[in-house]
């Protein structure tokens, strides 16, 4: 189990509770699911679509209720609730400084059973979002000239993971099949993005593997 320490709170993804100083918080589920988003992505910003993908999945819903869920946020956070910055035009970041601990001292990649390879190297995906690109804000950075510097995302949640191309210019493939919508990964997919060659994996706790 991985938990999250900043300031004087202690987020608990697993028991959805989050506690300031040892004493529980009430928070909407919606609240906090966000936070976790912003926690668990605090090395970068968040664009709203991805806050909306992650918060609301599955849903369409207006930019309005990201800023709603953002202000109610802010305010359950006291003063720590300017650790939410406001990206003009883009999105949010969580700023304030995150620790990040794990049961048994592992980190949380070294316990996730999801992962891309690439030229023989491991790269594990956490919950969440994992965007790939050539960029220097991509959270799997791949130099090669054919990717664009935000080229497609992973989307983990549990034991499922997803593919989406962020309007590429050389597009992302599964196989032999175009990824023009979110695409759910099997065990052993071969995933094209421009010219590079990826293998995504999926290997459960027991050493199994799931297709």
């Amino acid at each position: 189990m991985v938990t999250y320490r900043f300031g004087p709170f202690r987020l608990f993804p697993d028991g959805r509770r989050l506690e300031r100083d040892g004493a529980p918080m009430a928070l909407t589920p919606k609240a906090f699911d966000l936070l976790l988003a912003l926690v668990r992505h605090c090395d970068r910003a968040l664009s709203k679509d991805e806050l909306l993908s992650l918060v609301w999945p599955e849903s369409i819903v207006e930019e309005a209720n990201l800023a709603q869920q953002v202000l109610l946020l802010r305010r359950a956070l006291g003063d720590a609730g300017d650790g939410i910055a406001t990206i003009p035009r883009f999105g949010y970041r969580f700023t304030t400084e995150v620790e990040e601990e794990a049961v048994g001292g592992r980190a949380l990649f070294a316990t996730s059973p999801h992962c891309l390879v690439w030229e023989g190297r491991e790269y594990p995906l956490r919950e969440g979002l994992t965007v790939i690109g050539r960029g220097d804000d991509a959270d799997l950075r791949i130099s090669l000239p054919s990717l664009s510097r935000r080229h497609a995302r992973v989307l983990v949640r549990g034991l499922d993971a997803t593919i989406e191309d962020l309007g590429s210019r050389h597009g992302s493939w599964r196989g032999a099949l175009a990824v023009k919508q979110p695409t759910r990964l099997a065990n052993g997919d071969q995933i094209r993005l421009g010219t590079a060659s990826l293998v995504y994996c999926l290997v459960l706790p027991n050493g199994t593997t799931r297709g």
